[in-house]
């Protein structure tokens, strides 16, 4: 099955600086970014309208995860706090703090009562937004460095980090596994079905386990990946394994033949802020129900991708 074309509509440059992340909420009618210049802003994916900034964040935005039901998201970086926002009204509800130094990323549980923050200061912090508490309710440490994701899968809390370990805590049965990919983890995806596990890396490879084993399935490889936090992602009911890359382009492989099946290169225009000219595609993140995507860069621009 060939990999869907994908035309350029107009970039998004609202951002000042670098673009950290970009996400769809859960119908995909929206996206949120996240970057450098402390903002958070909401868009339109169809029409590349803006609906609305927020402000409140005192440092750069590292990473963001949107409720299930649409009503709220949670947003982290250099606050060392994890931020809990309404949508609709723009305010923040939560500030959870604990964490010692600046938090990489953030995710919501299913039904939004449960956030997990990841963080340089090597711990994963778990909180209860059912609770008036300002403490999280379990503090993960077996990170010996910077963890950098995070994800919480059912009863599972999925971390990658920089001392190149892939964790998963099961929380149900109070069991820890863990695997080693040798080379710093720049992200992590659970698969739709949780059977397989997507991480990135800083050694220009993207890999698949087998979650049950730790086994390696399958790995991709053709971009370039070796300084900066890059986050790769499914596609398309998992046919295709997407990801941003340091030479400017977009690349798309086969998850069954590993394959490059596509790449784009990522528009340049933007605002490079402190990192010169160089384009590094940093986050990309495929639309929930249709053949479009979206990606962002350090050159602080925004693309979406539809189909022809």
């Amino acid at each position: 099955m060939p990999f869907p074309i994908y035309a350029k509509t107009p970039p998004l440059k609202q951002h000042n600086g670098p673009v950290h992340v970009v996400t769809y909420n859960n119908t995909g009618q929206y996206i949120l970014s996240g970057g450098q210049d402390k903002q958070i802003i909401l868009w339109n994916p169809n029409s590349s309208k803006l609906i609305k900034a927020y402000q409140g964040h005192g440092y750069e935005v590292l990473d963001i995860s949107v409720s299930h039901d649409n009503a709220k998201f949670v947003s982290c970086g250099g606050d060392r706090a994890v931020f809990l926002w309404d949508v609709t009204t723009g305010s923040i509800t939560r500030r959870l703090q604990g964490h010692t130094s600046r938090v990489n990323a953030v995710d919501f549980n299913f039904d939004a009562s449960i956030v997990a923050s990841a963080a340089y200061d090597t711990t994963v912090r778990l909180w209860d937004l059912k609770s008036t508490s300002q403490k999280p309710i379990q503090v993960l440490e077996e990170a010996r460095d910077s963890v950098s994701s995070v994800q919480i899968s059912g009863y599972q809390i999925i971390t990658g980090s920089v001392d190149g370990y892939v964790r998963v805590y099961d929380l149900r049965k109070g069991q820890l596994q863990e695997d080693l990919v040798g080379y710093p983890v720049t992200s992590i995806r659970d698969s739709t079905d949780s059977a397989t596990l997507l991480v990135s890396s800083l050694d220009n490879k993207i890999r698949l386990f087998d979650k049950s084993n730790g086994s390696l399935l399958q790995s991709f490889t053709g971009h370039t990946n070796s300084e900066y936090r890059i986050r790769s992602c499914f596609g398309d009911n998992d046919i295709y394994i997407i990801s941003g890359s340091e030479n400017g382009k977009i690349y798309a492989w086969e998850l069954l033949s590993g394959r490059v099946v596509h790449e784009l290169l990522a528009p340049a225009g933007g605002t490079a802020g402190g990192e010169k000219s160089k384009n590094v595609v940093s986050c990309v993140a495929y639309h929930p129900k249709r053949a479009q995507m979206i990606s962002c860069s350090t050159l602080g621009v925004i693309q979406v991708w539809d189909s022809e």
